[in-house]
């Protein structure tokens, strides 16, 4: 397990969420969590990350953004150079 997080911003309505939540949820080299954005907790989060649209993936090192992904495919790129 790598020391990297991860954080997935979703929203209920979201038709594209459902799926990488669940490939998030499957996939074991980083841990984290999943955020529901259309919540004022998840929206709070959201802004201070500076997340403007969903499904994203902020992948974080230290507290410290270093990738962000918008699509499944960018998140295996980034797996796989893990």
């Amino acid at each position: 397990m790598i020391d990297m997080e991860y954080k997935l911003f979703t929203t209920q309505f979201c038709h594209k969420c459902p799926a990488m939540k669940e490939f998030m949820s499957g996939q074991d080299k980083v841990a984290g969590s999943i955020i529901d954005a259309s919540t004022p907790e998840g929206l709070a989060e959201a802004q201070k990350h500076s997340v403007t649209g969903v499904p994203t993936v902020v992948f974080l090192d230290d507290g410290e953004e270093k990738h962000r992904c918008t699509s499944k495919e960018e998140v295996e790129g980034v797996l796989a150079n893990l």
